[in-house]
């Protein structure tokens, strides 16, 4: 699937959410950090507002990994990018959720707190992946090909 197909796709849950938002009241509960709103309970007493955060989540999960596709950038500077974003992301959504400053709406917070907890799943991964070609590159390295066998140098 090309990426222009995820933009969209993207672009297309983050409509679906606001349609969703527009539906119910905004979230007005207080929370001592963004993880205490999935719980179990809450998640089932705002199904609405769930389904609205999950989707968002989803775009803001989904959004960094398309955009990273374009650059060429090698396995560990890729996983080193997301790992900051992914605390970059829980460190704002937390700030916001424990000061209640509402610089952007409670959802989206939680959306971002979600999104940025799933990312550290690739960040790993391209960790794991750029170090594995390193220790392949390393182990099958030989010091011997990048010396000149040609006799006519040496005159």
């Amino acid at each position: 699937m090309k990426q222009e197909h995820f933009l969209m796709f993207v672009v297309g849950l983050i409509i679906l959410s606001y349609i969703l938002d527009a539906i119910v009241n905004p979230l007005s509960i207080a929370l001592p950090t963004p993880y205490h709103f999935f719980e179990p309970g809450t998640l089932f007493m705002y199904p609405f507002t769930t389904a609205s955060i999950l989707i968002k989540g989803i775009a803001f999960f989904i959004t960094p990994l398309v955009l990273l596709t374009y650059f060429p950038f090698t396995s560990m500077l890729k996983g080193i990018i997301l790992f900051i974003l992914s605390g970059l992301m829980q460190l704002y959504a937390l700030q916001d959720v424990a000061t209640q400053s509402q610089v952007i709406p409670l959802e989206w917070s939680l959306s971002l707190c979600i999104s940025g907890l799933f990312l550290l799943l690739p960040a790993i991964g391209y960790f794991l992946f750029g170090a594995g070609k390193k220790a392949h590159k390393t182990v099958t390295h030989d010091p011997y090909a990048d010396v000149s066998t040609d006799k006519d140098d040496d005159l």
